[in-house]
């Protein structure tokens, strides 16, 4: 049996050093650059604990779409150590990557996704449905 487990896009959270307008809208994340200068960054997303039957990380999922937008890298957090890593995606639009998943083993410490955003302007922008992870 496959089990998901996702956060809205309305979870995202930008990076502390990002200056990104987030905006909430049915349950999406709308991702804008404020600045000419600062069109790349990171979005985090907590994800729930999985089943403790289940604790094998083997897929994660980014729903989102965009315009003159990229999601370049996507990480994958236990506790404070990342598990997973992929770079130089330039996926626009949503997508899947199949996890090591004896690299990644959920041990109780919490979950996050983060993923590197860049816009080709200060017009465009982003907007996250949800992120998720099979288990």
């Amino acid at each position: 049996m496959t089990t998901w487990i996702s956060t809205h896009g309305i979870g995202a959270i930008k990076d502390s050093t990002s200056s990104f307008s987030i905006t909430a809208d049915k349950g999406s994340a709308l991702v804008k650059p404020t600045s000419p200068n600062e069109l790349s960054g990171w979005i985090h997303f907590t994800i729930p604990s999985p089943p403790v039957n289940n604790p094998n990380l083997k897929v994660v999922s980014v729903d989102f779409s965009s315009q003159s937008a990229t999601v370049d890298t996507v990480a994958i957090y236990l506790a404070n150590l990342v598990k997973f890593k992929e770079e130089g995606l330039q996926k626009g639009q949503s997508f899947s990557l199949t996890i090591d998943s004896a690299t990644a083993v959920y041990q109780g410490k919490g979950i996050s996704v983060s993923v590197l955003v860049q816009f080709d302007s200060v017009a465009s922008n982003l907007r996250f449905q949800s992120v998720g992870i099979q288990v």
